[in-house]
């Protein structure tokens, strides 16, 4: 959900009127679309309709932020703010992205699995609980298979930072509590309800590293693949080992298949997870006295939401999010943070937990463990994420016009970057750390 304001379209009660942004949402995105929501206490009249994204911002969908206009029953004037992300309307953009699928994802997770979660969650905390209650996420008004509707966090002072920069040490430390309050709210159900928890993540689907979508991705991360390997070997020594174990787990026809295996992968630590957290889906409210001080995050965009191993998330979290120098100083400090705030909740929303997990002790070993063996998951997604947020938005592929790939097209489109030094270090570092821990 981007912050940038960008020129709008406004319709009233004869539909979407066009600009080419809006041209995508505009078959759905209908005064009756709202009225249906807001009914009957309030009259919508018109609405206008922005780029909710810039380009770079976001691949699988196609977001709007939109201004509504109407009048209450008392005929007091009402305005709203909402966030639409819709399904792109083209069948071939919708295949090259495997839209349909990851947008089912994000459905079953607003009207499915968070209702049972937070369901789950009142029956074991009180909202004076010493923790407080999980609610990092937007309110969704509605949830369908092509369409979307959120609450607009900018009404509550929320923005994104900058993917150019990478994370505050402030910005990490927030957003990794609230990442391990969600994470122990999937793990404490699957500990109290094994078998409820068994048919809620069934009701997940892999959006990207399954063995179904091999061929569709075979050019897919070959080119990204022989992108990275230049770019890290244009940095480092390429007879290094750090340049040689990175070939080992990038190289061509060996890559995809790790990465299925690293998703599909069963743990003891394994639960409903995020499963792209990388900085554009993590929204801060700051202080207006102080902008650096972090009053409270929320987690957005849960299209690719897996069942796996929490270490997966931890990982892209502060691999792919952070700089070296903040992983130099305080890997280990925010590990603890994470894990010890994890515990705390499993205490409170666990009547026995196992013993392999029944200490922060053992938790944090355990931890530790599955992180060295399912963190290399981070430098897998790294090969898009890093050229992402470090390419300009006039690089990226623009989300709101019609796709120029057609339905002979075999496999996922190619994101051709251009290299520029950021993306060389950022990458470099990434690998450098991960031979340094022993997770590659």
């Amino acid at each position: 959900m981007g912050v940038t304001e960008t020129p709008t379209t406004t319709a009233s009660d004869t539909g979407v009127a066009g600009t080419e942004a809006a041209k995508e949402g505009q078959t759905i995105l209908t005064l009756a679309t709202f009225q249906e929501l807001f009914k009957p206490d309030i009259q919508i009249e018109a609405f206008e309709l922005a780029q909710g994204s810039d380009r770079g911002d976001n691949y699988t969908a196609a977001l709007y932020r939109i201004h509504l206009r109407g009048v209450q029953m008392e005929q007091h004037k009402w305005e709203k703010n909402v966030i639409c992300k819709v399904m792109p309307e083209s069948v071939v953009q919708r295949e090259a992205y495997k839209s349909d699928k990851l947008f089912r994802n994000e459905v079953q997770f607003y009207t499915a699995i968070m209702p049972e979660l937070i369901k789950f969650q009142d029956s074991k905390l009180c909202s004076s609980s010493s923790l407080g209650l999980f609610q990092a996420i937007p309110q969704c008004y509605t949830a369908r298979h092509d369409l979307l509707i959120m609450e607009d966090l900018r009404e509550r002072g929320f923005q994104m930072s900058d993917r150019h920069k990478g994370l505050s040490m402030e910005e990490t430390q927030s957003v990794l509590k609230q990442v391990s309050q969600f994470h122990a709210l999937s793990l404490a159900y699957k500990f109290e309800h094994p078998l409820e928890f068994t048919k809620l993540s069934s009701l997940i689907s892999e959006g990207i590293f399954c063995t179904a979508n091999t061929s569709w991705y075979r050019n897919y991360y070959e080119r990204l693949t022989k992108n990275a390997i230049k770019m890290v070997s244009d940095v480092l020594p390429p007879d290094s080992k750090y340049v040689q174990k990175f070939r080992n787990f990038a190289e061509e026809g060996n890559f995809f298949s790790q990465m299925v295996k690293l998703a599909s992968a069963q743990s003891k630590l394994s639960a409903i997870c995020h499963g792209d957290c990388w900085v554009n889906n993590f929204l801060y409210r700051y202080d207006q006295e102080d902008p650096q001080h972090v009053l409270e995050v929320a987690l957005v965009d849960f299209q690719l939401i897996r069942h796996s191993s929490i270490a997966l998330d931890v990982a892209n979290l502060l691999y792919c999010c952070t700089t070296k120098e903040m992983r130099d100083l305080e890997l280990q400090s925010l590990l603890k943070i994470y894990t010890e705030e994890l515990f705390k909740w499993l205490e409170l929303l666990c009547s026995n937990l196992p013993d392999y997990c029944n200490t922060v002790e053992k938790f944090q070993d355990l931890f530790a463990a599955e992180l060295k063996t399912y963190g290399r998951f981070a430098l897998g997604l790294a090969l898009d994420i890093i050229p992402i947020s470090t390419c300009s938005s006039e690089d990226a592929p623009d989300m709101y016009l019609n796709s120029q790939q057609t339905l002979e097209d075999e496999g996922a489109p190619t994101l051709n970057f251009p290299p520029n030094d950021l993306c060389r270090q950022k990458m470099s570092e990434i690998v450098i750390d991960m031979v340094d821990g022993d997770m590659l």
